[in-house]
């Protein structure tokens, strides 16, 4: 009798597990194709890997609008996806598939560009809340180094990294993947996109210039905003803040 209650207790406490809880190795992987409203592929679309409200991997669609993300260590995901032109979107995917792999469309609304004007307006009067503080900072911090949209607009550098050729402390370094690498004082900078760190990658490997509002650079934790403030960023800062969508 004791042998029967306590094999039901063991089904009834396996029953209750959560059905995509991970076991222990198990390894999961997830392919995708991002397309417009019309099923056309979009290429270059930055999808990026959200874990604990940073972005711990970032890949882009091919020119098959076609991505995989492979060596996942849980079977439910969290994914931004982005792209000039089109409306971000956030999204929970679970995956399913018997052998620890699904296939997913992920489609993006399309949205009009909205271009920075070379006019300068009041910063009472900025809509976008991250831009006020943007030029706040700007305009009383003297520890940061800022790049507004309408420069690189002017501009039309090929890379982000080529904006910051001037800035103090700063190396540009060929790299053997997209663009440039950046260094401040021989080391690579933390760079946080819209207010979501994403340790370990390179300025032009997260962003486009066209997609840039504005850009902060810090050299040392001195004067790095509070809520930016990362101990182990101890190779300086870079802030990019886009466009609104």
């Amino acid at each position: 009798m004791w042998t029967a209650l306590a094999m039901a207790a063991s089904l009834l406490q396996a029953a209750a597990q959560p059905p995509t809880a991970a076991r222990a190795g198990e390894v999961y992987s997830l392919s995708g194709t991002v397309a417009d409203h019309d099923g056309k592929p979009v290429e270059g679309a930055e999808v990026s890997l959200i874990e604990h409200d940073s972005v711990t991997r970032l890949v882009r669609s091919d020119t098959a609008g076609r991505f995989e993300l492979r060596s996942l260590s849980a079977p439910s995901v969290t994914l931004r996806v982005r792209r000039l032109g089109f409306a971000s979107r956030t999204l929970e995917i679970a995956i399913r598939g018997a052998d620890h792999h699904s296939t997913v469309v992920i489609e993006l609304a399309g949205a009009a560009a909205e271009l920075a004007g070379v006019s300068i307006v009041d910063v009472a009067n900025e809509p976008d809340a991250r831009l006020r503080e943007y030029y706040g900072r700007k305009a009383t911090n003297a520890f940061g180094r800022y790049i507004d949209g309408n420069v690189i607009e002017a501009r039309r550098p090929q890379y982000l990294s080529e904006m910051l050729r001037s800035v103090s402390g700063v190396t540009i370094l060929s790299s053997s993947r997209i663009g440039y690498r950046v260094l401040i004082r021989g080391c690579p900078p933390l760079v946080w996109l819209d207010g979501v760190r994403i340790p370990g990658a390179q300025l032009d490997e997260v962003i486009q210039p066209a997609e840039v509002a504005a850009v902060e650079i810090y050299n040392s934790f001195a004067g790095i905003p509070a809520q930016y403030f990362d101990r182990t960023a101890t190779c300086g800062t870079i802030l990019v803040w886009t466009r609104a969508r």
